[in-house]
């Protein structure tokens, strides 16, 4: 037996309300979930006593992760198959950590020099996820969760005609 579907009104159920969003409003709305959980991690790790540049590490590491599923899952879902095989999922988490790389050096780099210069690591640590956020929303639509023909949910008008959003 199946759940009922949680409606929101007669158009349609929860999950086709948020991807009805413009794509931007739900790369924004991920990507502050995913940035307090980091800037709140980037306090509560530093409490122990551990470096503030360690501690920010940890907590960029740990937000990426929720920041993939909540991608997967809302920004990124009309790009995704119906049907994901498992070695997709890898294939694009992989990706999405590897792009976080290139995300990290620029975060990282923003929140050393800023702490060079006696910026507060919270306003840091906020600037650091700032200039990191371009670089993800572009490889994110480009290779990570590009359309791909035949396997996406959405259509190429549904995906790529309001690009980037």
């Amino acid at each position: 037996m199946t759940e009922p579907e949680v409606r929101l009104s007669d158009r349609g159920t929860v999950a086709s309300y948020v991807q009805g969003m413009p794509r931007i409003v739900r790369f924004v709305s991920v990507g502050a979930v995913a940035s307090l959980l980091q800037l709140l991690l980037l306090y509560l790790i530093q409490l122990t006593g551990i470096s503030k540049l360690v501690a920010n590490f940890f907590a960029f590491e740990i937000s990426t992760q929720v920041n993939f599923v909540l991608s997967y899952f809302i920004t990124w879902y009309d790009r995704t198959p119906k049907e994901p095989t498992v070695r997709y999922v890898i294939e694009r988490l992989l990706a999405f950590n590897g792009m976080a790389v290139s995300t990290l050096i620029i975060n990282m780099s923003v929140f050393a020099i800023l702490l060079f210069f006696h910026v507060h690591y919270m306003v840091a640590g906020a600037l650091g996820i700032i200039a990191a956020t371009t670089t993800n929303f572009v490889v994110s639509s480009r290779l990570i969760f590009r359309l791909r023909k035949g396997v996406s949910r959405g259509t190429a008008r549904d995906t790529l005609g309001r690009w980037p959003f």
